[in-house]
């Protein structure tokens, strides 16, 4: 589930109008150290867009191919009752079907669902098996096109992303990103302190912390 957001949540509004109009892209990364907000910033995506969403925070147990896709077909069925049949049919067969097969089927029972819809798939940089690597790269390869995929990860993953970059598929935030503007420094501390800041105070503050 996604997590819950507090209700003084700075808003990111420049990060995502631009995330907005680049959403046609089938996917987003973002890519930063532990505490730069990556987190909050999809949940204030999610919370901006209108379509259904799944969100899976992965965990070091998804290293195995079968849990992982448990769990990424439990996700998405939690929006989509029922959905991804097939998948869940052949996880269930005696031999179990290579990564790239198990890749195929569930892009196509993605595509059949019928709306627009976020997946979100927060510490991805948890997942070190190759096998799950290589069913992601099937599905960032070949992405439905009412499938958004929102990745959080604390490194980036040039096998998976290299053939998106060069197609123009793939929105990048990263670290300089996800600093705070003036403005969004602002609004933290007027709230913190419960009272505005002057100017020059202020501009200070953006100096020294450089929007963190």
């Amino acid at each position: 589930h996604r997590p819950v957001l507090p209700p003084d949540i700075v808003p990111r509004e420049k990060l995502i109008s631009r995330w907005e109009e680049m959403r046609k892209r089938p996917v987003t990364l973002i890519s930063a150290p532990a505490g730069y907000g990556k987190s909050t910033l999809a949940c204030l995506m999610t919370e901006a867009c209108d379509c259904p969403h799944s969100w899976l925070s992965v965990d070091e147990e998804e290293n195995d191919l079968h849990t992982f896709l448990i769990h990424i077909v439990a996700a998405i069925e939690e929006s989509f009752p029922g959905a991804c049949d097939v998948t869940r049919t052949l996880m269930q067969d005696a031999e179990p079907a290579p990564a790239s097969d198990l890749g195929r089927h569930l892009v196509n029972d993605l595509f059949n669902i019928q709306s627009p819809f976020i997946l979100v798939l927060d510490d991805f940089h948890k997942i070190r098996e190759e096998a799950v690597h290589e069913l992601m790269s099937v599905l960032m390869n070949h992405p439905p096109q009412n499938l958004h995929l929102i990745l959080l990860t604390r490194r980036d993953f040039p096998l998976l992303t290299s053939k998106l970059r060069g197609r123009g598929q793939i929105n990048e935030i990263g670290v300089a990103d996800l600093y705070f503007s003036v403005d969004e420094t602002a609004s933290f501390l007027k709230h913190a302190l419960g009272r505005s800041i002057d100017a020059k105070r202020l501009e200070t503050i953006q100096e020294a912390l450089e929007g963190w």
